[in-house]
């Protein structure tokens, strides 16, 4: 699938070396519970569960840049970030990350919307999305809001970052309703 700068591909191992360059990153990897990879191996490991062989019911992307980009520190054809469902039951969690040096761009907004029209295209049997980030998360609040995603709960205390301050987290749930099934 293309956008105005980015296309999105099926997920494959031939995206780790990508991948461990944003999951090494402390400061990208730092609203997952998963936290940083320390070595390629640990990203490949990571990265496995969201592969189509691993993950049948998944629809998993990796970012690139489209040749449309004007940014010359931005190479056409750089793996910049994933998108995806990393589980799917029992309603499909949406999630993503980007490579730091990508951050203000629009670009994971451009790819969430891009991505949620393909879900819903490739997945019709789901008539839901779900994603889960930190209170404190604002960008990932702003971008699942642009896209959306509405809050419907927080929940208090649910997991640990010990990289944290409080270590001690709160999560919000938002949803997104396929847009046919609005009206129903």
């Amino acid at each position: 699938m293309q956008t105005s700068r980015l296309e999105l591909v099926r997920l494959t191992v031939d995206h780790v070396p990508g991948y461990h360059t944003i999951w090494s990153d402390p400061i990208a990897a730092r609203w997952s519970a998963h936290g940083p990879c320390q070595t390629m191996e640990d990203s490949r490991e990571w990265m496995s569960s969201l592969l189509l062989d691993a993950n049948p019911m998944g629809e998993n992307y990796a970012i690139l840049l489209n040749d449309s980009h004007p940014h010359a520190s931005l190479a056409p054809g750089r793996f910049i970030g994933w998108v995806g469902t990393w589980r799917t039951d029992p309603v499909p969690e949406v999630g993503l990350i980007f490579h730091r040096s990508t951050w203000g761009w629009g670009f994971a907004t451009e790819a969430l919307r891009a991505f949620v029209n393909l879900f819903w295209t490739c997945k019709p049997q789901f008539n839901l999305l779900e994603a889960y980030c930190d209170t404190e998360n604002e960008a990932s609040i702003k971008v699942l809001r642009k896209c959306g995603f509405k809050l419907v709960e927080v929940t208090r205390g649910d997991y640990v970052l010990p990289w944290m301050t409080p270590s001690n987290r709160d999560t919000m749930r938002f949803r997104l309703v396929r847009p046919d099934q609005l009206a129903k």
